[in-house]
């Protein structure tokens, strides 16, 4: 049985300055290998980073240094650094369509696919690496296979199934 690639990202990592009171974003793409063109697979824009851990409150203008990586085998990200809290939540929009419809990693895109992504599939959070995941209450796009969330602080986030002990393969 051949499993589906990891993602072919443009970059796993990424860096850029967050102003607070002005508008930046970053997006990560990738290269599809059904049809050869390059797709968006997760899109962050900052408006208002507020505190950051170990520094505090940052002014109109002051800037904070924001790290995105990506971890393709369980479309996992982590935002650095963790911790920081906004005023205006971040906005974040992650797309799994790269996984090509094969959602439980079996190599066959199929009905049980279909029911993972209709009632199974999610956007989870957790603080750190010895904290249970969460499930939030992000915004699910089934046409463009995307979850959309306000983000009000940095911490680790991945989509993957409700109820098992997995993640969406790639």
């Amino acid at each position: 049985m051949a499993l589906t690639p990891p993602l072919s990202l443009d970059q796993y990592q990424v860096s850029f300055w967050a102003v607070r009171g002005e508008s930046r974003a970053v997006q990560i793409n990738y290269s599809s290998s059904i049809d050869n063109q390059t797709h968006p697979f997760l899109v962050l824009t900052t408006t208002d980073p507020q505190f950051v851990p170990g520094v505090g409150e940052l002014a109109v203008g002051d800037s904070v240094l924001i790290t995105v990586s990506v971890d393709t085998s369980k479309i996992g990200v982590t935002f650095e650094p963790s911790g920081l809290q906004f005023g205006a939540p971040a906005q974040l929009k992650i797309w799994y369509g790269g996984a090509g419809g094969d959602l439980n990693g079996d190599g066959v895109a199929d009905s049980t696919d279909a029911a993972i992504e209709a009632k199974l599939l999610g956007l989870w959070y957790r603080e750190d690496g010895s904290e249970p995941w969460t499930k939030l209450g992000a915004s699910q796009s089934i046409d463009e296979k995307s979850f959309t969330y306000a983000l009000p602080h940095f911490c680790e986030y991945e989509i993957a199934e409700m109820l098992m002990d997995w993640s969406v393969g790639w």
